[in-house]
């Protein structure tokens, strides 16, 4: 049986480089969405002593992540920049913390937040201010990659151009 050629062997390591290279190029997305999507599972179990839908706001968080996650995936196998999963995902993620800062600072924290005391609305704040700013982050990465403008995608360029 005749050994594959050096060249062969070369051509198909290239390719797994670049490969990974494009995966990576959505590396912080994918770490962001994870974290996301614990800290909305840990809401969510928390929240089952909640009365009313406040219980289900976490749950449908957990399941917008859940469909990011699956978006970030599929960019193993497609190269396209397209994020229309992330994007919608990410703009419900700041509408929710938001809405949550809205409901806490009507003195209303307890019904989304059954958990936390009075003393601990200041620790959901600045989570929820911290998540606002994630998502500004993410969102404007987005951009970025969906109109060929991250720093990323050049050096793939140049690396891909390297191997020509």
């Amino acid at each position: 049986m005749p050994k594959p050629s050096k060249s062969k062997y070369d051509k198909g390591r290239q390719e797994l480089s670049l490969t990974s290279m494009f995966f990576n190029r959505y590396l912080l997305i994918r770490y962001t969405t994870a974290a996301f999507f614990f800290a909305n599972l840990y809401w969510f179990f928390l929240s089952f002593s909640a009365v009313g839908l406040a219980k289900w706001w976490p749950f449908t968080l957990i399941l917008t992540t859940a469909a990011i996650a699956v978006e970030q995936v599929s960019k193993y196998w497609r190269r396209d920049n397209k994020l229309p999963v992330t994007k919608v995902g990410y703009a419900g993620q700041l509408l929710s913390n938001f809405l949550a800062l809205v409901v806490i600072m009507t003195d209303h924290g307890a019904s989304i937040f059954p958990f936390f005391g009075q003393k601990g609305i200041s620790l959901i704040t600045t989570v929820l201010l911290i998540g606002l700013g994630i998502c500004f982050y993410i969102l404007a990465r987005v951009h970025l990659i969906e109109t060929n403008r991250d720093r990323y995608l050049k050096r793939i360029r140049q690396f891909a151009q390297s191997l020509q």
